[in-house]
């Protein structure tokens, strides 16, 4: 009798422990999925080629490693990525950050996108505007009436 409540008891810590083993691989797929991120937006500085998280080289993998110790450590996003750029540059961002000269490459698209939707309109109206009507001939000179007059006898003869 005492075994099968022991057992029970036992039993029913086990279920009560089982919900929290979840939440340790949740953190962890958050941490992966946050480190994939920034290594997605980190170039591998070995050959300046390829984001950190597909380059297969002895840096990216120290890069990938730090990374990773740096989000257990709870820094954020864009600390990690101000870490790097004061080691390597802003060349190590796959992705310029807009400010300066960068910022053309974030407002240009959309200013030329802007621009050709603008002229597209000015263009239909002016294809569906009604032709304007021809200039009336203007009045004989009363001068010629007499030469006109004259033409328009003979020709009718």
């Amino acid at each position: 009798m005492k075994s099968s409540i022991m057992c029970s008891i036992g039993a029913i810590i086990l279920a009560a422990a089982l919900p929290a083993a979840p939440s340790f691989s949740a953190q962890s797929t958050s941490i992966s999925e946050k480190a994939r991120e920034i290594e997605d937006l980190l170039i591998a500085p070995c050959c300046w080629t390829q984001p950190v998280s597909q380059h297969y080289s002895e840096e990216a993998d120290a890069i990938r490693k730090e990374v990773r110790e740096m989000l257990a450590a709870g820094k954020s996003r864009d600390e990690i990525l101000d870490y790097y750029v004061s080691q390597y540059g802003e060349r190590i961002l796959a992705v310029p950050r807009p400010r300066g000269f960068y910022a053309l490459v974030f407002v240009l698209p959309w200013v030329a996108l802007i621009t050709g939707a603008w002229l597209l309109v000015i263009l239909l109206k002016k294809l569906r505007a009604p032709a304007a009507a021809p200039a009336p001939s203007p009045l004989p000179d009363s001068r010629y009436s007499s030469v006109i007059e004259k033409e328009m006898k003979d020709l009718e003869e």
